[in-house]
């Protein structure tokens, strides 16, 4: 979660002032009884008004959250949460089912369609130990960091090879596999970062 932390506090610095307000605006609409901390029965209503699924998995995100292990939430400790949620970032691996923190394999099809499946999204280590169930004409799963880079290319086209082109196609320029900067990947929006 040192990750996850580390990149919601990096993108609240760089946030104009009205988004900071909008972070102040949530932080206080989760605290209930204004005492300035989230509480775990706190953050469980605001889960179970989301309508999310699986509540005792957001049990321990609440866990993963408090960073000092003092069982509230303080502003910063939310600031983690609130990144997470505008920007959908709560990643559940579809194999063993822990919060996915890191790097994560998605199958390509169902990210090209936009559909989710069960099996779409898996940690590595479910991905590399073969746990999880999938479509057999859903065969091709790209980790995180190299979905990005593709779409990167896509939308910057380089006439030249790359290692990472060989290695995210499975070692040939026409492998059925994953082909980089094909029109297989969606193209990602460029209207900038921000919550």
């Amino acid at each position: 979660m040192d990750e996850v932390r580390e990149t919601a506090m990096a993108y609240y610095e760089h946030l104009p002032q009205s988004q900071k307000n909008e972070a102040t605006k949530f932080f206080k609409s989760l605290d209930s009884d204004g005492d300035g901390k989230i509480n775990v029965k706190e953050f469980m209503n605001w889960v179970k008004q989301r309508g999310f699924k699986s509540i005792n998995r957001y049990e321990t995100i609440f866990k993963e959250l408090d960073k000092d292990e003092n069982g509230t939430l303080d502003f910063d400790e939310v600031l983690t949460l609130f990144y997470m949620y505008k920007t959908g970032r709560f990643m559940f691996c579809d194999g063993c089912g822990a919060f996915i923190k890191g790097v994560y394999f998605t199958c390509l099809k169902c990210f090209n369609t936009g559909k989710s499946a069960e099996g779409c999204d898996l940690c590595c280590s479910c991905y590399g130990g073969n746990n999880f169930n999938h479509r057999v004409d859903h065969a091709t799963f790209v980790d995180s960091y190299a979905l990005l880079m593709s779409i990167w290319r896509q939308n910057k086209p380089s006439s030249s090879w790359n290692q990472m082109d060989y290695f995210a196609t499975g070692g040939s320029s026409s492998s059925s596999f994953f082909y980089v900067g094909g029109s297989h990947l969606s193209t990602a929006s460029s209207s900038g970062c921000s919550f």
